[in-house]
């Protein structure tokens, strides 16, 4: 059946000079139960505009799995950066191929990525937040090494259908 998790993310607390060039990555990496390869909790990776996501079956195997972003948008503020997607995949019950613990349409772990650009080095960096990390953590230009942001808000994963 077809399931859609919604995940937000926000870095908050902008620099000025910085704000305008910080900016979400379109690529997430997500934990889903993969009923392709019968296992729980598998990093997929998904990016924007792929029809397909990649499963992380274990020891550097991997597999397309039926995941895909359905929506991503931005809402740019003054003091705040955020991000709200939604992914679309397709979920049937099974148990853990070597577990056997039982799947769930539910996710407890996302990894969402940024970009910045320095206006003082004239370079780019990039980094992430994820749900398993301690807050807050500051967000560093990695061109001048200013602190151009706050991770204060673990990211949210919900289930919608």
């Amino acid at each position: 059946m077809l399931r859609s998790l919604e995940i937000t993310a926000v870095l908050s607390g902008l620099e000025k000079v910085h704000r305008d060039r910080l900016f979400w990555k379109p690529t997430i990496q997500l934990n889903l139960d993969c009923f392709v390869c019968e296992r729980v909790g598998r990093t997929n990776a998904l990016e924007r505009g792929a029809e397909r996501a990649i499963c992380w079956s274990g020891r550097n195997e991997q597999h397309f799995a039926a995941a895909r972003i359905a929506a991503f948008d931005v809402t740019s503020q003054d003091d705040r950066l955020a991000l709200r997607t939604l992914v679309d995949f397709w979920w049937a019950p099974f148990k853990d191929a070597k577990r056997g613990v039982d799947a769930t349409p539910l996710s407890n772990w996302v990894r969402v990525h940024y970009g910045t650009y320095c206006p003082h080095q004239e370079t780019s960096s990039e980094g992430s937040v994820q749900t398993n990390v301690r807050r807050p953590t500051s967000v560093y230009c990695g061109g001048c090494n200013t602190e151009i942001a706050v991770d204060a808000e673990v990211p949210s994963i919900r289930l919608l259908v």
